[in-house]
């Protein structure tokens, strides 16, 4: 986070945090993505972000390109659905094989339905051993290039991956979800390409479809097959739903190193971007991510603003996170409350437990903890600086805007024990943390590049955000849940969050 804004532009640099959980075997940016002819697989200039998703936008019209039909998705529907070629029938081989056909089987019957037009079927698909040399990879020079990545080549209108590195590798570390959402992501660029989005349509309007938002469709299309999968509707391929949070985590370690500036042509999304993307896919339908502009979709990646956040990695301490965020959550939830009609109770925090409380369990709360009978926030100093070092600043301050959430709930006469509680308290937390992002860049308290991240990733990692004043959490709510009810909030406001 930023306490000041010292208006030295400095772009690039590195954060703990986010560099913690990049995976090792994170897919890279291939070939210069659509612009040169290779789409990369990194699940990955931003819009105008204004208070609604794609999800809201259902009545827009398409932004498909006049020419509706990629050149390279020439030869036709009738053509004959292409095998797998490469790899040697190990289980991974046979996933990726079983996956790669199930989702184009989905294609070919859902593209009609929401397009309007017929699908034409993928020319090929390539299992790739990338110490081969005599193996040709489509879009790249040379095999080895495709070592830990994934790709869908337009030129070539071909699907390739790593079969002894990456596949195996997002198994053994997520699960089979993990390869699920990798290949229908490159299988998502098929579905641009046959939309007409292709690298003469991104050459010759840049500003309308930039890297990024063109990567948010493919995360959204993927989004879209995830759900038919844990329906049933995928063929073969099957994704239960506790494999969820392990399909997103997947995601995100495939989001931007920190500091990576939306409107690089480079840039693939945040973890917020990319779950955001995907969960509009997951939540709606394909007509949703045909609909996705820069208009209606809010990229929250940024590129470092000052030099003392390049030189903090974006974090605070402990103490200066806790004297910044304090009067400005106070000031935010008090405006939140009054503006309604009510009073608002300024709760007196406290880095130790507070005695005198009579809500039940206040400990189970977790670092940051809202005494009901009180008004008072208390914080566990250790507890909170282990959330703090491990994940960094603003995942510890969204803890705290979830306690002042559930403040404000209690403001409002609203109960502050149930489920409903909880997922109130992640919703408003997101809120705020919208508020703190659009205010951002102004000077004094605000988010530094990676804050949002880190605030995704701790709602994946702790249900402490999601627990009532007496400590429960939802029953069956998974952090991919709770990554729904932030962004709820974030994108649509306290209003969402049914206040």
């Amino acid at each position: 986070m930023i306490a000041e804004n010292d208006l030295v532009p400095v772009t690039g640099g590195s954060r703990r945090a986010a560099t913690a959980v990049q995976l090792a075997v994170a897919l890279v940016l291939v070939a210069g993505l659509l612009v040169t002819g290779g789409s990369g697989a990194t699940l990955g200039g931003p819009g105008s972000a204004p208070d609604r998703s794609p999800a809201d936008s259902r009545a827009a019209a398409v932004p498909f390109p006049a020419s509706a039909r990629s050149a390279s998705a020439s030869a036709g529907s009738a053509a004959a659905p292409a095998v797998v070629t490469g790899g040697a029938g190990t289980p991974a081989d046979q996933l990726a094989a079983d996956v790669v056909t199930d989702v184009e089987q989905f294609w070919r019957d859902q593209f009609p339905m929401h397009f309007g037009r017929p699908w034409v079927n993928i020319r090929a698909f390539h299992a790739v051993d990338p110490a081969n040399p005599a193996v040709p990879v489509p879009c790249l020079r040379r095999p080895l290039d495709l070592s830990e990545q994934a790709l869908y080549c337009p030129r070539q209108d071909t699907v390739a991956w790593d079969r002894a590195g990456l596949v195996p590798t997002l198994r053994r570390t997520y699960g089979d979800g993990a390869v699920l959402v990798a290949l229908a992501h490159e299988i998502g660029h098929a579905v641009q390409d046959r939309l007409g989005i292709n690298a003469d349509v991104q050459l010759r309007e840049p500003t309308r479809y930039p890297t990024i938002l063109l990567e948010a469709m493919a995360d959204c299309f993927a989004g879209v097959v995830v759900h038919a999968a844990g329906d049933g509707r995928l063929g073969k391929t099957r994704i239960g739903r506790l494999e969820l949070d392990r399909a997103m985590r997947a995601l995100l370690s495939f989001r931007d190193p920190v500091g990576v500036a939306a409107i690089s042509t480079t840039a693939h999304g945040d973890a917020f971007d990319r779950a955001s993307a995907f969960l509009d896919g997951y939540q709606n339908d394909a007509g949703t991510c045909g609909a996705m502009t820069v208009r209606n979709q809010v990229f929250t990646q940024r590129g470092y603003t000052s030099l003392t956040d390049v030189m903090q990695n974006g974090d605070l301490s402990l103490n200066d996170l806790l004297a910044g965020l304090d009067p400005d959550a106070h000031g935010w939830f008090g405006q939140l409350v009054t503006t309604r009609g009510r009073t608002w109770r300024t709760p007196v925090r406290s880095l130790l437990a507070l005695g005198g409380c009579a809500t039940p369990h206040l400990e189970r709360q977790g670092p940051v903890r809202y005494c009901a009978s009180t008004g008072a926030v208390s914080t566990s100093a250790p507890e909170l600086a282990r959330v703090h070092d491990g994940l960094g600043d603003y995942a510890g301050g969204e803890l705290l805007a979830s306690r002042y959430a559930l403040a404000a709930v209690d403001a409002l006469g609203r109960p502050v024990i149930g489920p409903e509680a909880g997922r109130t308290a992640v919703c408003l937390s997101g809120a705020y943390t919208r508020s703190l992002f659009d205010r951002s860049g102004d000077g004094g308290f605000g988010l530094s590049p990676g804050d949002i991240d880190e605030a995704v990733q701790e709602l994946l990692d702790h249900d402490f955000a999601a627990r009532d004043a007496a400590g429960q959490t939802p029953a069956g709510d998974l952090g991919f849940e709770r990554i729904m009810q932030f962004r709820t909030g974030a994108l649509g406001g306290p209003g969402r969050c049914g206040l």
